[in-house]
């Protein structure tokens, strides 16, 4: 009994030297695979960034007001340069800083070699006058697009009773009064969100008397920033009702109670 005992630990201690060998022998190969793993990683990404994925091609997409050679003249991308070392937030950000009138710029990578710039420029310009009887034009963020006299484009909707503090061209513009920007944003925003058209003027007296114009021959008197969304829709309905009737009407239309809107004609 003692010598089969004794055989029975030897056999025991000689299996478990056998099983730490077959772990140990297992733990170096996923040791050297997983090195290996690390390794092919490593050198992919080192070849994407220095031998494959270089750019050859740059598509701009959307411009009208600039040219393309204008756009890739400020574009901080160029050919040859990595596909994903690229700065999207930046270059866009340089775009629309150095060409006002581009609104909006996104940039997508295609792989294995290309970079397409989609342009949106500037969908609705205002202007506000200036002491000397130019213009300060801006986009709905109040961005400065440029300074120029002469006649007003069809298209732009004047904003009276403002000043400027400062108008930088591809910054954002500074007003003399912050109480009536404040109710100017609100006024620029609800247009924008309402999608609204024939706006010719917009101003603000003070946060009880705001006004927007439509057609350069209804005033729209709004009263309170309150409920500015219902009371320019209620506007509109009235307005277009009066328009099958009397398209050249002009006049205003009171709308500082939702419950009641009423035209009075010059």
């Amino acid at each position: 009994n003692a010598r089969q005992s004794q055989q029975r630990r030897t056999a025991s201690g000689k299996k478990s030297k056998t099983d730490d060998r077959k772990r140990n022998k297992l733990k170096r190969k996923i040791i050297f695979y997983a090195a290996l793993s690390l390794s092919i990683c490593a050198l992919v990404i080192v070849l994407s960034l220095t031998v494959l994925f270089k750019i050859h091609t740059v598509t701009i997409k959307g411009n009208e007001v600039y040219t393309q050679k204008e756009i890739t003249a400020v574009l901080p991308i160029e050919k040859e340069d990595n596909l994903f070392m690229i700065d999207k937030d930046a270059a866009s950000n340089k775009v629309k800083e150095n060409l006002p009138y581009v609104y909006d710029v996104d940039i997508k990578r295609k792989i294995p070699s290309t970079v397409i710039v989609n342009i949106t420029e500037t969908p609705q310009v205002y202007c506000i006058e200036n002491n000397d009887k130019t213009y300060t034009y801006l986009d709905d963020t109040f961005k400065v697009l440029e300074e120029k006299g002469g006649s007003i484009p069809e298209q732009a909707i004047v904003i009276k009773k403002v000043k400027l503090k400062s108008n930088i061209k591809g910054l954002k513009a500074e007003f003399a009064d912050t109480k009536a920007e404040d109710n100017i944003k609100k006024l620029v925003e609800t247009i924008k969100k309402l999608n609204l058209y024939n706006i010719t003027e917009l101003y603000s007296n003070d946060v009880n008397n705001n006004f927007i114009v439509y057609d350069s021959r209804i005033t729209i008197k709004l009263g309170t920033l309150d409920k500015l969304e219902r009371k320019i829709k209620a506007s509109y309905a009235a307005i277009e009702k009066l328009n099958e009737t009397n398209p050249t009407a002009k006049g205003t239309m009171t709308s500082t109670d939702v419950k009641q809107v009423y035209f009075t004609g010059n």
